[in-house]
């Protein structure tokens, strides 16, 4: 009989009664699916931020995505461990610990900011708009502009950062679920589990929309910087929601120590784990033969292999939808935001509980429900063909621009003796021809005015007449009036896309379920992992970012080092993004098809999860009336919480990259 410590909430000698009403799964779930909103809001957050922390930090896209690989290395190299051992204490407790340390990655991910303090960089980037130096041309740069680049510090800060919510979410999802359905009745599991993921699905969505509020105030909120967010130069208050997201996730961890080791009523079959070693062990020398026997399974393999392509394409793209957003339609880091997460979001969480609930309804076959994955599949390769042929004129920049290899070179005759540097964009506009260009130095221009509030450029050596011969001639500050149509159209096509890809998103993992034997299902998510790691959740940060940069034509450069992009091949960075986007989920239509020729001999998708769970609950029973000896009850136990705890693992790894990372 549990005792006090074990059943009530509480912890040490604090077990007040007015604690107890919140003694309940219930209350246990709502507290868990805000934490894991938080978490998912975490990462969203961060991408969000990611064109204004390159320009902060002045580092490339593909250093970004050496940062979002420090998420994967404790999943890959710790999860099965954390899994494993976190099961064997007591789990509220443990996930507790875990939302510690992700509480304080937030702030960590902050850290460069509390190190730096706001941009003091700022200082030079005043003078560069509201000053005459360092701005028109014959102004050459001083020695003192070259201060000691935060970079390094703060990009191991995002890295370190990201390793510490790594972890803790390893932590939080490999306990959580489990524990939650060890203590309900397993009839309302589903119920529960899929509360429990509309409560994650809100996380990315509420981790844009913060992003958007965070990013329209400068990063030191108190400073007016001369210009305003559809500036090239300005760096929203990106460290604010990082904050905001780790007090709240401070202040939902604390009831988390509270929680008994499990609810009043419920039998700690956990308990007895600890005296399962000798089965583990036993098991563990299986391994070999269970591994090769899944990777030979032709089936469980091309369905694993189409996901891991699908999520390469579709995590590919979304770390990179904001910039994209920003530079081919010309939004603010805020706006951009705004439309990259709460639409997108709310529909894939629609068609996600659209296609459960339709799933569950009518049970379609295995040849109904793979036929209708390659549908899907094929509609997303077509809506995402669609975005490709949505563009918008390029501005033009003759006059000065001419091209260097992939680059442009921003120095010409007009410019040559005028000591530019690209350490700010300052962009202005010649309004006759509607040329812009980079900043006044490179415009050639050595004087200017202001008329109704508005600086204008004058003497500007680069500006060119109507033939194309260079001028002297006038350019106004900021960019040149620019309309594109196209932002809308290419929002909802991507929107319905996302829907239609996410309407069939639990039926990979059914597929992954029943294509196995049922004394391997434990074994399978485990299996495949290192596969997804492998091959999607490290790979794909390093080739989206490094196609981006190599869209780059104009880089931020000062003091002999080269920093973030300022200005891409718009065209380029439109075929190349969505071009490996639609590659990927191409390949993923080739596997899912295999899978559909292969499912013809796969039966009872449905009646054999059913089955299984009356059949663990009978031996269960049996054991407990009849046990021959401690050693057989102990492995019939393991035996029958393996098998009762695989379908949740399995959710549970949707709920992982589904949601917090909109995978579905």
């Amino acid at each position: 009989i549990a005792d006090n410590e074990d059943t009530s909430c509480g912890i040490g000698g604090f077990h007040p009664t007015w604690l107890q009403r919140f003694n309940s799964p219930k209350s246990f779930l709502v507290n868990n699916g805000l934490l894991g909103t938080l978490n998912g809001a975490t990462f969203t957050h961060f991408i969000g931020c990611i064109s204004t922390l390159e320009k902060r930090y002045a580092f490339e896209t593909q250093v970004t995505g050496l940062i979002l690989m420090a998420e994967e290395l404790c999943p890959f190299l710790l999860g099965f461990l954390l899994g494993y051992f976190g099961s064997r204490t007591h789990r509220p407790r443990f996930i507790a610990a875990s939302m510690c340390i992700s509480t304080l990655s937030s702030f960590v991910l902050a850290g460069p900011y509390f190190l730096y303090g706001p941009i003091r960089d700022t200082s030079v980037l005043k003078d560069y708009v509201n000053q005459t130096d360092f701005q028109l041309c014959g102004n050459r740069e001083t020695d003192e502009l070259c201060n000691k680049s935060p970079r390094i510090l703060a990009v191991s800060l995002l890295f370190i950062g990201l390793i510490m919510k790594g972890l803790g979410n390893t932590a939080f999802y490999s306990i959580g679920t489990p524990f939650l359905d060890d203590n309900i009745d397993k009839k309302n599991t589903a119920l529960y589990l899929a509360t429990s993921m509309t409560l994650q699905l809100l996380g990315p969505a509420l981790g844009f929309l913060l992003s958007s509020f965070c990013l329209q105030f400068y990063e030191d909120p108190f400073y007016d910087p001369g210009f305003g967010p559809d500036d090239p130069r300005w760096v929203g208050a990106w460290w604010m929601g990082f904050v905001i997201i780790g007090m709240f996730m401070f202040i939902f961890m604390l009831p988390a120590w509270l929680y008994p080791r499990h609810f009043p009523g419920v039998n700690d079959i956990n308990s007895s784990k600890k005296r399962v070693l000798t089965s583990v062990i036993e098991y563990l020398k299986d391994m070999k033969t269970v591994l090769i026997r899944l990777y030979k399974n032709p089936l469980l393999m091309c369905n694993q292999l189409g996901t891991i392509m699908r999520i390469n394409a579709i995590e590919g793209y979304y770390i990179l939808m904001p910039k994209y957003l920003e530079m081919q339609f010309k939004q603010s880091a805020s706006m951009a935001n705004l439309l990259s997460g709460p639409v997108v979001i709310v529909l894939m969480m629609i068609g996600i509980m659209g296609g459960g609930f339709g799933i569950s309804k009518f049970r379609p076959s295995a040849r109904k429900l793979t036929g209708g994955i390659v549908i899907t599949q094929i509609l997303t390769v077509i809506s995402f063909i669609a975005c490709m042929l949505i563009m918008c004129q390029s501005t033009e920049r003759s006059g000065t621009d001419t091209i260097a290899g992939s680059e442009f070179s921003l120095e010409n005759d007009c410019n040559r003796d005028c000591f530019c540097t690209t350490k700010a964009y300052t962009p202005i506009c010649e309004p006759d021809s509607k040329s812009e260009y980079f900043s006044p130095c490179y415009a050639g221009c050595i004087d200017y005015k202001e008329e109704d509030g508005k600086k204008i450029y004058t003497n500007c050596s680069c500006v060119h007449d109507e033939a194309g011969k260079f001028t002297h001639g006038d350019a106004q500050d900021g960019f040149c009036g620019f309309q594109c149509q196209g932002l809308m159209a290419y929002v909802i096509i991507l929107s319905a896309g996302k829907f239609v890809f996410s309407c069939l998103g639990v039926a990979n993992p059914i597929i992954t379920l029943r294509a196995v034997d049922p004394a391997d299902k434990s074994v399978v998510i485990g299996a495949v992992s290192p596969l997804y790691s492998l091959l999607a959740f490290f790979p794909y940060p390093l080739i989206y970012g490094a196609l981006t940069d190599s869209s780059c034509q104009v880089w931020e450069k000062s003091c002999g080092k080269t920093g973030n992009c300022w200005i891409y091949d718009l065209d380029d960075f439109r075929y190349k993004l969505h071009g490996v986007t639609i590659l990927f989920l191409a390949l993923a239509a080739f596997f899912d098809i295999c899978v559909w020729i292969l499912s013809k001999n796969l039966h009872n998708l449905y009646v054999e999860a059913d089955s299984a769970v009356v059949a663990n609950e009978e031996r269960e029973m049996n054991t407990l009336e009849h046990p021959s000896s401690d050693t057989e009850m102990v492995e019939n136990i393991s035996r029958s919480e393996t098998e009762s705890d695989q379908e949740s693992s399995v959710l549970k790894k949707i709920n992982n990259s589904s949601t917090e990372k909109m995978v579905p």
